[in-house]
């Protein structure tokens, strides 16, 4: 094909298309040859955009090396006069910081809601450098680019559809730093701008996916799996398999860690997931959700296992999985499987493993870029360091425990004040605290916390001799779990607790009607124990709502799709 006058933008156009098409069947070979016979031959620098942009796209997308792909990103943005450093000093982030606050003159970037939509190949390439910076931890990075992108965007008086993502992506760096107000302020504003883009299909649902991430600290977990779900349908039906699976995975994080209903149904979306990833070669994706099945598993049946907080079963089996990877890929899959195994190992009360357990996770950082994948880490990471740090010996628990309650202290989050009190009530035990606790996580609708919470309290009553009310509180956590779909857990109480043979509800808890509420929820039972001692418990479980954590605003998050 010849780049002669006559023939140069019918021959640019095809290269175009032809690099587009090639990278989206994975042929990145063919992809990087039809990307050097743009750029060596386009004569415009704005018509190398597009190809320098599938070069990065290319890179990460067969070697996932984000660094090497900001590195090459940042080398290709200054041939388009925008300068941003590597490794940015102070002086530098300082000096760009007072440029961008100059720029936007007092104003919120909400301002940028307003301004016309007109698509600009260069912001699309700055959206791939935001990811790679993004994903190689390089936060200083993300904070120039995008201080840079609203100067730009300011100056030149209109939008793209795809700022949505790059505000989003931003939100999710803040979330990482646990800034709360910032994280608040550009996930607010990248979800206005993708109400705007709802015909651009593909960047309305990338941008809602990663305001969905930001949105882990400003909204209920639970009312964040509908649009995580929706996301991952709409990636699966638009090809895009990353993407696909990392709104599956977002929903999954988010069904945990809000304690919704496990069973059959959300069993069978990760059966069905998994075949996916085989079928498109995806072997880390679906050892994850392998895992999250196995873990489901566990919870709901009795274990094929003798020691049910094992991740070993008809789904998954951890070390032979662990076995085969090494490096990051070991590193990463062992902190996920650790992750949901101190879980296991604190609802099954398993003290052995909470130990060995801990010994691993304490390694890790306390920083992820997704918040619903920290907050269930650090919840069971808390929990289990203050189960342990009261037996002889392990009193230096206590430290990580205390690391984890700070978190949630500080993180803002909407979901931290049940976990906050939860993690309280098992540092200092009591009866007001333990109350607290059982109050906030009804409040909250984390019903999996509310059985555990239920449980531990029990516990503190036996060691006080309160029979009566202790045998509530297990006759309470016993339904919990239920509702939890959490039946081989029940079962174990069962066994471990005979009046439960004879326990009955008087009112069972619905999802339908909770779903979203703000209302006190109430498992009650009744058990062969005297009225009296009825009486006495329910009177025990009554007290004020005494918030600890500043309440923050919970923000309406409706999906780009109708």
């Amino acid at each position: 094909m010849t780049w002669k006058n006559e023939y140069y933008e019918l021959t640019r156009q095809l290269y175009d298309a032809l690099l587009v098409s090639e990278y989206s069947s994975g042929a990145y070979d063919a992809a990087r040859a039809a990307i050097d016979e743009v750029i060596n031959n386009a004569k415009a620098p704005d018509e190398k955009l597009n190809a320098y942009t599938h070069r990065i796209m290319c890179l990460m997308s067969e070697t996932s090396e984000y660094g090497k792909g900001a590195e090459i990103g940042l080398e290709i943005l200054s041939k388009y006069g925008i300068d941003i450093p590597l490794c940015p000093t102070k002086t530098v982030m300082a000096k760009e910081e007072m440029k961008y606050k100059v720029a936007l003159r007092n104003r919120s970037i909400s301002c940028l809601t307003t301004f016309p939509i007109k698509d600009d190949p260069l912001l699309t390439l700055c959206q791939q450098l935001n990811i790679c910076a993004m994903y190689s931890g390089k936060s200083d990075v993300v904070k120039l680019l995008v201080w840079k992108i609203i100067q730009y965007v300011l100056k030149r008086g209109s939008i793209s559809s795809n700022l949505a993502q790059i505000l989003g992506i931003c939100a999710l760096m803040y979330v990482k730093l646990n800034n709360v107000k910032k994280s608040n302020e550009f996930a607010t504003t990248a979800q206005a701008l993708s109400l705007r883009i709802r015909d651009d299909k593909e960047n309305c649902v990338q941008a809602t996916m990663v305001v969905c991430y930001a949105m882990c600290l400003l909204q209920p977990l639970r009312s964040l799996t509908g649009p995580f779900l929706q996301a991952h349908k709409d990636f699966k039906l638009m090809g895009d398999v990353e993407n696909s699976l990392n709104g599956l995975n977002g929903y999954a994080q988010c069904f945990f860690g809000a304690g919704c209903e496990l069973g059959p149904i959300f069993e069978s979306k990760l059966l069905v997931v998994e075949e996916y990833c085989r079928n498109h070669g995806r072997k880390s994706s679906l050892i994850l959700f392998s895992m999250y099945r196995q873990f489901a598993l566990n919870l709901r049946k009795p274990s094929t296992s003798s020691n049910p907080s094992e991740l070993v079963g008809e789904a998954f089996n951890e070390e032979e999985v662990l076995s085969e990877l090494e490096g990051s890929a070991h590193s990463q899959t062992l902190r996920d499987s650790s992750s949901l195994r101190v879980q296991l190992a604190f609802v099954f009360w398993n003290e052995a493993d909470m130990i060995d357990l801990l010994k691993i996770l304490e390694t890790y950082d306390f920083q992820d870029q997704f918040a619903s994948r920290l907050h269930n880490r650090l919840v069971f990471t808390g929990l289990a360091a203050f189960a342990i740090c009261h037996k002889k010996g392990y009193a230096s628990y206590t430290a990580l425990g205390e690391k984890c309650l700070e978190h949630f202290k500080k993180s803002g989050s909407v979901n931290a004040r049940p976990v906050y009190l939860f993690l309280k009530s098992m540092k200092s035990p009591s009866r007001d605290a333990f109350r607290k606790a059982i109050e906030a996580c009804a409040k909250g609708n984390f019903v999996n916390l509310e059985a555990m919470v239920n449980e531990r309290y029990a516990a503190f009553l036996r060691e006080e001799k309160d029979v009566a009310a202790s045998n509530e509180c297990i006759a309470n956590a016993y339904f919990l779990y239920q509702d939890w779909g959490a039946h081989a857990k029940a079962l174990q109480l069962s066994k471990d607790h005979d009046f439960l043979k004879k326990a009955k509800r008087k009112r069972a808890r619905s999802f339908v009607n909770t779903i979203g509420s703000n209302h006190k929820i109430a498992s009650r039972t009744v058990s062969n124990t005297s009225h009296d001692a009825t009486s006495q418990s329910q009177n025990a479980t009554s007290f004020s709502f005494n918030s600890t954590l500043k309440q923050r605003k919970i923000l309406r998050l409706s999906f780009g799709g109708k």
